[in-house]
């Protein structure tokens, strides 16, 4: 997802990975989490990723198969009063 305008950001917490999105050089509220590992994403992972960068879980899953565009995601947001 970093190419679609999500940036790794260090955190404290080194058994994680967290990703912010940004949309015109400014820092929203879209931001998330992921372990390290390879492990499968289960659906429980999926729905709390999806809440947090404010996407439904079908909308979630389309963005990581790279089905739903950046310029799409930034519509979903724009139609939710977030950008």
């Amino acid at each position: 997802m970093c190419s679609k305008g999500f940036k790794e950001v260090q955190h404290r917490s080194s058994d994680h990975k967290w990703i912010e999105f940004w949309h015109d050089g400014k820092l929203t509220r879209s931001r998330t989490k992921f372990s390290h590992n390879n492990q499968e994403i289960n659906d429980y992972l999926i729905k709390e990723m999806s809440k947090q960068v404010n996407l439904s879980k079908k909308e979630f899953v389309d963005f990581a198969k790279c089905t739903l565009s950046q310029e799409g995601y930034v519509e979903i947001l724009r139609s939710k009063n977030l950008l």
